[in-house]
């Protein structure tokens, strides 16, 4: 069906917006079923795609918008939607945007975010997404295997950097699965995987801001293999100042950011000085 759908459209998946179709009904009855939708869930989806997963939503949530950027794709999902499920239509918005740039969704407020994220903007779109959207409380996301692994990583982990410690800040977040190639059209060179993330009921405790926290995680990674002294200092003004602040902080001046909890991070950002 999908393939056909395609056709009829001219469509043909493109790399540049890392278009992999998914044709196996089996997969996005799991990728609903491991979101946990519910019937009173309003389920935000970005990059629906040719309909596959939107229309095993809309079988489950009480409604469903999804967020399209490409333009042929976006004019005909809401006409898949009344072909296919027409009793459900009146429950289907389309937001013909780039997923990066939307900031408001038409509707109730939605409570939950399932997506198949195409794999080269997957992180920021997910960020951007929980930012602007704190009403989500539930979030799956399929996306490449690799990136799946540094989301849900651990502090100490080899993979565990700034998507790790930025997605913690919002949610609880741990692997959900993995999927197969064989369940896209075309079929990708690399594995997925899908990534659960609970909000928080209580957000990290901090004076500092989402965007001071994020400054620090950002420098401390971005030279991942010098100390927390060495790695602030640009931040900080100095490294004599960045080892302060990592003193006042509780947190070893000789540590890495790999090692961090968001906490300590959160922590690194009250302490920074008036330059920072």
């Amino acid at each position: 069906d999908i393939r056909e759908l395609a056709a009829a459209l001219g469509v043909r998946p493109t790399k540049q917006r890392g278009q992999n179709f998914v044709i196996d009904a089996n997969t996005v009855r799991r990728i609903v079923r491991t979101a946990e939708v519910r019937p009173d869930d309003t389920v935000v989806e970005v990059g629906p795609g040719l309909g596959s997963l939107t229309l095993a939503l809309l079988e489950v949530a009480d409604r469903v918008t999804a967020v399209e950027i490409d333009d042929v794709l976006a004019a005909a999902l809401p006409a898949t939607v009344a072909a296919r499920m027409p009793a459900r239509a009146d429950r289907f918005a389309l937001v013909h945007s780039d997923a990066m740039h939307v900031t408001e969704l038409p509707g109730p407020a939605p409570t939950a975010l399932v997506a198949n994220l195409p794999y080269n903007v997957a992180v920021p779109v997910l960020l951007h997404m929980l930012d602007t959207f704190p009403s989500i409380e539930r979030t799956l996301v399929m996306v490449q295997s690799e990136v799946a692994d540094r989301l849900a990583a651990a502090p100490g982990s080899k993979v565990y950097g700034v998507p790790s410690v930025k997605a913690n800040w919002y949610a609880e977040v741990k692997r959900a699965g993995a999927i197969g190639r064989n369940v896209f059209w075309p079929a990708p060179n690399v594995d997925s995987g899908l990534v659960s993330l609970v909000r928080r009921t209580e957000p990290i405790r901090t004076t500092a801001t989402r965007r001071q926290v994020f400054a620090v995680v950002d420098a401390a990674f971005a030279q991942r293999r010098k100390t927390l002294r060495a790695a602030l200092a640009g931040w900080a003004g100095s490294a004599a100042a960045a080892e302060a602040a990592l003193v006042a902080a509780g947190v070893s001046p000789q540590a890495r950011g790999e090692s961090l909890t968001v906490e300590e991070f959160a922590r690194i950002a009250e302490h920074a000085p008036h330059s920072a």
